[in-house]
């Protein structure tokens, strides 16, 4: 019995460590814009980033915490800097504005993309198993 727990220790422990190692791993995608009849990779955020968009408020814009993830997730064209250019030009005031070029549906579908991406929503649910007791 206690050889037994060993193995499925062991076992567990190398899942931990290859899960650990695959969370680093930067995932990408590629979707298409239809307002802009183009396409922009976007990337997975980490967890920090993830934690940073959704302290954002705003009681102006109820999708700033979106529009922010946007921002940081867009890596082509990289919307940093497009956000440096239109702010040199006097287009957008903050950098995050530039997530505006985008029509609203879009910046709530682009945003879900990047959380299914960042593996903070998915398909796979944890389950209850029903185990037997010995009586």
């Amino acid at each position: 019995m206690e050889k037994e727990k060993d193995e499925i220790f062991k076992a567990f422990t190398a899942k931990a460590v290859q899960r650990l190692k695959d969370k680093k791993v930067r995932r990408y995608e590629t979707l298409y814009v239809p307002s802009l009849d183009q396409n922009i990779k976007i990337r997975n955020l980490d967890y920090p980033e993830i934690v940073e968009c959704t302290e954002i408020e705003d009681a102006n814009d109820p999708n700033a915490s979106d529009k922010y993830c946007i921002y940081l997730a867009v890596v082509e064209p990289n919307l940093k800097e497009v956000a440096m250019e239109l702010k040199d030009q006097g287009e957008i005031k903050t950098y995050p504005e530039v997530v505006d070029i985008f029509d609203m549906s879009e910046i709530a579908d682009i945003a879900m993309e990047i959380m299914k991406l960042s593996k903070v929503i998915g398909n796979k649910k944890v389950a209850v198993v029903e185990e037997l007791k010995n009586s």
